[in-house]
C-alpha cells in the first residue's frame, strides 16, 4: 500500500498545467480536497437560488407548485448534486458527452434561452471563487484551481451547446454581475424554492432545535446584494458573523489538515438519493433571525 503525504493533493496540483489539466485540477481541487458533503450541498443549493432569481427559471422549476424541487426537495438536490459529481467524475469522456446530448434534448421541451444557459453555467465556473473570495480573499482558492473550474465548465458548457460563453474567467464574471443587476427579480416562485432549499439543507445535517438556526447560516451565504434585490429574508448580523466564522474555519482547515483520500462526492450523493430521503413538507414562510 503506497502512503501518500499529508498534502498530496495540493502537490498533484501544483506540478501540473491548469491550460491543459483543467478536468485534472478540478476533480482534485472540488471533488477531493473541498468535496466535504454539507459544504457541496449548501454552495449547490445558493448556486440553485441564483438561478431562480430569473422570473422565468423559478417558473419553469416551479410548475405551480407541482415541480420536484417543492415536492421532494432532497430527491431532486441529491439527483442533481449526483449528476454534477459524475461530470467532475468523467470529464470530457463519453459519459460525459452522452449526459450533454440527453440534457440538450430535455432542455428543448422548455422556454430556456442560451442566456439563461449561460447564466447558469456562470454559476458553476464562478460562484465557488466568489465565495471564497467574499469570506477569505486572497486565503481562498487558489488561482490555478480557479482557472481549472472555469476551463472545465467552459467545456462542458461547449458540450451542452451554449453559445457566446467569454474566453475568460474575468470575462464570465463580469458578464454574470451585469446579467444579475439586469434581469434578477423577486417572484413567489423564487421566494417559495429558496425556502424549500434552505429547509432541506438545515433538515439535513442538523438537529430539529438547530435547525431555524442552520435555515438563517443558509439565507446568510446568499450574496447580500442578490438576497437584497430578490427580497429574501435578511439574517441579522450575529447569524452572518457566525456563518462568516464557520466558513473561515472550513476552508483554513482545509489548509490544515491532510488531503483527504482521492474521493467523487457523486457517491455520496447517489447514495442518499436511492434512499428516496425527502425533505419534511415546506409551511408558510417564516421569520429568518
Amino acid at each position: 500500500m503506497t502512503i501518500r503525504s499529508w498534502t498530496w493533493a495540493r502537490q498533484e496540483i501544483a506540478g501540473l498545467n491548469a491550460e491543459v489539466d483543467y478536468h485534472r485540477i478540478a476533480h482534485l481541487s472540488f471533488s477531493t480536497r473541498y468535496g466535504t458533503p454539507i459544504f457541496l450541498h449548501a454552495l449547490f443549493s445558493v448556486a440553485f437560488v441564483h438561478n431562480v432569481g430569473m422570473p422565468a427559471m423559478a417558473k419553469i422549476l416551479y410548475r405551480d407548485g407541482r415541480g420536484p424541487i417543492i415536492r421532494d426537495t432532497r430527491r431532486r438536490n441529491f439527483d442533481s448534486l449526483t449528476f454534477f459529481g459524475e461530470l467532475y467524475r468523467h470529464g470530457e469522456g463519453p459519459q460525459t458527452q452522452a449526459i450533454a446530448q440527453h440534457l440538450v434534448r430535455v432542455h428543448s421541451n422548455f422556454p430556456i434561452d442560451n442566456a439563461m444557459s449561460l447564466y447558469t453555467l456562470s454559476t458553476l465556473c464562478c460562484l465557488p471563487q466568489r465565495f471564497s473570495q467574499r469570506y477569505l480573499g486572497r486565503y481562498g482558492i487558489a488561482a490555478k484551481e480557479s482557472q481549472a473550474q472555469f476551463l472545465f465548465w467552459k467545456k462542458i458548457g461547449g458540450l451542452m451547446q451554449i453559445q457566446g460563453i467569454p474566453d475568460t474567467a474575468e470575462a464570465l464574471l463580469a458578464w454574470m454581475i451585469d446579467f444579475e443587476r439586469r434581469e434578477m427579480r423577486p417572484s413567489a416562485e423564487c421566494t417559495a424554492i429558496t425556502q424549500a432549499l434552505a429547509h432541506e439543507w438545515a433538515s439535513y445535517w442538523l438537529p430539529r432545535p438547530l435547525q431555524a438556526l442552520g435555515r438563517s447560516v443558509f439565507y446568510s451565504l446568499i450574496d447580500a446584494d442578490l438576497r437584497k434585490r430578490l427580497q429574501l429574508p435578511q439574517p441579522n448580523g450575529l447569524v452572518r458573523a457566525f456563518t462568516g466564522l464557520l466558513v473561515n474555519l472550513f476552508f483554513h482547515a482545509k489548509r490544515l489538515l491532510p488531503d483527504p483520500a482521492e474521493r467523487h462526492f457523486a457517491d455520496y450523493f447517489r447514495h442518499g438519493a436511492r434512499q428516496g430521503l425527502v425533505a419534511e413538507p415546506v409551511n408558510a414562510p417564516e421569520r429568518v433571525r
